[in-house]
């Protein structure tokens, strides 16, 4: 059940990663200012997805999973719209934020000049249509809940080799386009989630037939149950992602050289967030299936099994990046100090990728038995050392490493502190 409901997701976040690849790459060829500009907005558009497909994605598909393995098709669908309606608060929320208030953000990280403009720019773009973003998250997630990964994926992997091909035509003028420029990949991002979203829609009312989505009255207990993972979901989320942005900061005191390497050797842990995410999707939908229809250890077997998958596939990037960080960090840089900083963070850093590996995909599986307060800490534990470590390096004026060396401590925390999370009564009958 784990390999049907995750191979298909596993291509698809693949895909989405090649996609991001490659915008490093094109921007890469613009020079350091625009891979700095990414450095900048990247965390945030990871905190964006992880809260969208991860947070409150996966307290929707473990409330509408929960409710189809109990039968209860009426709770299912108002879990639908309901869910909906939480997308659509979320994106406001990520609009005003970021079209009115990213001169500040960004000025707070320790931008200024040509990366702070390109920054807002491209921040402005992204996030004002961020309503299509949530979305078409949002319905993926209900359609994993009915047990439909294929669909999603197929959206996300199309989706993702468009928004290839128009990123070097718009970024790079290729054709009859203009030259864009750093807002060039934002633009593209944009319309392929337009397209994306169209098509789930449309699948969703005109294709499945297990669920019926419709306007329903708003109940407090539905939002709950989504949001009871969801919810705690987003703390978890931004405690991920304000670590890189906390970090991304700290490393700005070291100069725009600092950033960029850093920027682009951070940029391979969050993308490997995606790739767990297409397994940890999978278990959340069949841990939730499994916890709904009281099968406990079953659950616990599917999550232990999960995990390992996890820790060994991102275990087996992180050492070769750690050992040939060249190999990643080259395709993005020429400038060798910038290459020295982006070297520097994967010798320290990437080997412990596979705890990385390991925690997250036992966070995606505990969404589905709908109880994440010991998760939560653990990610909350991890945030709070990180932040000292960055913050002691900085005051006694030390090394870059010793920031890298608390990254690494928060990895190791998140591997352990999440596998122990397996012993918790919520895995347990009774």
């Amino acid at each position: 059940m784990l390999w049907k409901l995750g191979l298909p997701n596993g291509v698809a976040w693949l895909t989405w990663t090649l996609a991001t690849f490659a915008d490093a790459f094109i921007l890469g060829i613009l020079g350091t200012i625009p891979l700095a500009v990414i450095a900048l907005v990247f965390p945030f558009q990871m905190l964006m997805l992880m809260m969208a497909a991860g947070a409150i994605g996966g307290g929707t598909t473990s409330s509408v999973g929960r409710a189809i393995g109990n039968k209860d098709i009426e709770k299912a669908q108002s879990s639908c719209f309901h869910s909906i309606v939480i997308s659509f608060l979320m994106s406001c929320i990520y609009a005003v934020i970021f079209y009115f208030f990213s001169h500040d953000i960004f000025l707070f990280m320790g931008a200024s000049g040509e990366v702070l403009n390109g920054a807002i720019a491209y921040s402005k773009i992204f996030f004002s249509f961020s309503v299509f973003f949530w979305l078409f998250n949002i319905l993926a997630s209900i359609i994993r809940g009915i047990g439909d990964t294929y669909t999603p994926a197929k959206a996300i992997t199309l989706g993702s080799v468009l928004q290839i091909i128009l990123s070097f035509l718009f970024t790079l003028g290729i054709g009859p386009f203009p030259e864009m420029g750093v807002i060039g990949p934002s633009i593209s991002i944009v319309i392929c989630h337009i397209v994306m979203t169209l098509y789930l829609i449309y699948y969703l009312f005109f294709v499945q037939k297990t669920i019926n989505i419709r306007f329903q009255k708003l109940k407090l207990n539905i939002f709950n149950d989504i949001m009871k993972v969801g919810g705690l979901g987003l703390l978890n989320s931004i405690t991920i992602a304000m670590t890189v942005a906390v970090v991304t900061g700290y490393v700005g005191n070291f100069g725009d050289k600092a950033l960029a390497g850093y920027g682009l050797g951070s940029r391979l842990e969050l993308i490997l967030t995606p790739i767990i995410f297409g397994l940890g999707a999978a278990l959340t939908a069949s841990v939730s299936i499994n916890i709904g229809s009281k099968q406990f250890k079953r659950a616990r077997q599917i999550a232990w099994t999960g995990g390992l998958i996890s820790f060994g596939l991102i275990g087996i990037i992180g050492l070769f990046a750690a050992i040939f960080p060249q190999l990643w960090i080259n395709n993005f840089s020429s400038d060798p100090e910038a290459l020295i900083y982006g070297k520097t963070y994967l010798n320290i850093v990437a080997p412990f990728y596979c705890l990385f590996g390991l925690g997250q995909a036992l966070y995606f599986a505990s969404q589905g038995t709908g109880k994440l307060i010991n998760p939560i800490f653990i990610g909350l534990l991890r945030f709070f050392t990180v932040v000292i470590f960055g913050y002691i390096a900085i005051s006694y004026n030390v090394s870059i490493d010793y920031i890298f060396y608390g990254v690494s401590l928060g990895l190791i925390i998140t591997g352990i502190g999440m596998s122990l999370c397996l012993l918790g009564s919520e895995w347990k009958e009774g």
